[in-house]
């Protein structure tokens, strides 16, 4: 078992994100296929997908849902934190022998991710999180910037001989919403 990531165990968290689709079966095909996140229950419609029996993402059929308007507050993206950097490797090895589309991979310093966006419009972040005594400070802030991703050294985490992705990892969570 793998520990909880630090942004499950400090003071305020997202435990869920509840989402308004046009086509709830599809995007939860989509979010079980790309995400890896399981089916967990279904209840007055509402279809709940997560990670180990922890839900994670509630999809709201709503037909009548417009697609958001780009320029206008709102989601911009949920974002998934792995337990670890080798399974943010496992699934780039997933993505890509699934050609999987990404719009973007990231170093944060404090974390390495990929964005992607799912059918409906709604942005998605896969990440994991650096350890927290590996960030480094500037000052009393933490230093965090937008570099460019080292993928090979992301996917060289991944153990030889490894099994692969097998879905989203027990202990992934929602790790925050932009």
């Amino acid at each position: 078992m793998s520990e909880l990531p630090f942004a499950a165990t400090t003071p305020v968290s997202v435990s869920r994100v509840g989402l308004k689709a046009r086509d709830a079966e599809s995007l939860a095909a989509y979010y079980r296929a790309v995400v890896g996140l399981q089916e967990l229950s279904r209840a007055d419609g509402a279809i709940v997908l997560g990670a180990a029996n922890r839900p994670l993402l509630v999809l709201e059929p709503d037909s009548s849902a417009k697609p958001d308007d780009p320029r206008s507050a709102g989601l911009f993206h949920t974002a998934f934190l792995l337990p670890s950097r080798a399974d943010l490797g496992r699934w780039i090895n997933y993505a890509a022998a699934n050609r999987i589309g990404i719009e973007g991979a990231s170093d944060h310093l404090v974390s390495e991710a990929l964005y992607l966006t799912d059918p409906e419009g709604n942005g998605i972040e896969i990440y994991s999180d650096r350890r927290p005594q590996d960030w480094k400070w500037n000052g009393d802030h933490i230093a965090m910037a937008t570099e460019r991703l080292n993928l090979p050294a992301v996917v060289g985490s991944v153990p030889a001989g490894d099994a692969g992705w097998q879905g989203a990892p027990e202990n992934t969570i929602v790790g925050h919403v932009h």
